[in-house]
């Protein structure tokens, strides 16, 4: 307890009443924030897988240019969800690149591998789909078109 000037006594603090009122007040806020979240979350997901792979096909790519040869990227063990590689040219050497699964997205594509030729063109376009497994009710999607020139462009929702 605390004297003011006048001499009385006052309490500093919260009553029972005020915090209970307080924690409502959050449990409230917490229930509308959450599934925000978590969809904010599986967004991110799927925005940074295309990330990665768009930035892997580029790799592949100036790789077959500069090194005046085929190069491909491969999926791991028959999964573009469980990653990918590209493999070194030169026998012995470590892969150029090695990318892991990412948590709670999938990835389809109807290829198991990407070649590009020495002048950076694919044989066929392709098409991955990049979707959230964790995605409650509205579905989170997007597309990865590789064209036959073998430039990668991507957008949101579903692949036509």
């Amino acid at each position: 307890m605390v004297s003011d000037a006048g001499g009385r006594q006052t309490e500093h603090g919260f009553s029972l009443v005020e915090l209970m009122v307080s924690l409502v007040l959050l449990g409230i806020l917490l229930g509308i924030a959450i599934p925000s979240y978590r969809s904010l979350i599986a967004e991110q997901r799927i925005r940074t897988t295309m990330a990665d792979l768009h930035s892997a096909l580029a790799l592949v790519r100036s790789e077959a240019v500069k090194r005046n040869r085929s190069m491909t990227l491969t999926c791991i063990d028959d999964s573009w969800t469980k990653g990918w590689r590209v493999a070194s040219p030169v026998s012995g050497q470590p892969d150029l690149l090695n990318h892991g699964q990412t948590i709670d997205v999938a990835i389809e594509g109807k290829t198991k591998s990407v070649v590009f030729s020495a002048s950076g063109r694919v044989s066929s376009a392709v098409t991955f789909q990049v979707s959230s497994l964790a995605s409650e009710g509205d579905s989170k999607t997007s597309c990865l078109f590789i064209g036959l020139d073998g430039r990668v462009s991507s957008s949101k929702g579903e692949c036509s």
